[in-house]
């Protein structure tokens, strides 16, 4: 078995995941150039060392972790600014159960945050799974979930009021 995948292997899972991980890098780079650039680095690191894709339980879970880091490490470079990048397009897309103001402070505060926090808010204020799906995911309990979702909410609001005001 090789490391990544083979050419067939990542035609076949660009046909079928490549619109929502397309979709996905739009949501959270909220740039449909850069989105391109995370797809491309996503295709290559798939066809290089992609081949735990292969036994991955849930493959588009699993998909949506190598895009969620893949789009951080695109931000964390700093690539571009994030304060000048028009949300409209990709409001269609948010969870219902998610409150607006918190997803954008949420995606405005991803480059700022620990890989930690990077995960718990995108699935929390992105995705809105529960915080026991979230435990789940990430092997912590409930109660260490429940607080970094407090905490990082009260680092959010601040954000969120922070761009209400200007």
């Amino acid at each position: 078995m090789t490391d990544g995948l083979s050419n067939p292997e990542l035609i076949e899972l660009d046909r079928r995941y490549g619109f929502y991980l397309r979709r996905r890098c739009r949501v959270l780079l909220r740039d449909a150039a850069l989105a391109d650039d995370a797809m491309q680095e996503i295709l290559m690191k798939l066809l290089r060392h992609g081949a735990a894709f292969r036994e991955a339980p849930h493959p588009m879970r699993w998909l949506y972790r190598v895009t969620d880091h893949a789009c951080i490490d695109l931000l964390r470079r700093g690539r571009r600014s994030r304060q000048a990048s028009p949300i409209e397009d990709a409001e269609d897309l948010a969870h219902p159960g998610v409150a607006p103001d918190m997803r954008r402070a949420a995606l405005d505060a991803l480059a700022l945050l620990d890989e930690e926090e990077q995960k718990v808010a995108v699935m929390t204020f992105v995705d809105g799974m529960t915080q026991q799906e979230i435990a789940d995911e990430l092997g912590y309990s409930r109660v260490t979930i429940n607080k970094r979702v407090a905490a990082l909410r009260e680092r959010l609001d601040a954000v969120a009021l922070r761009e209400k005001g200007s």
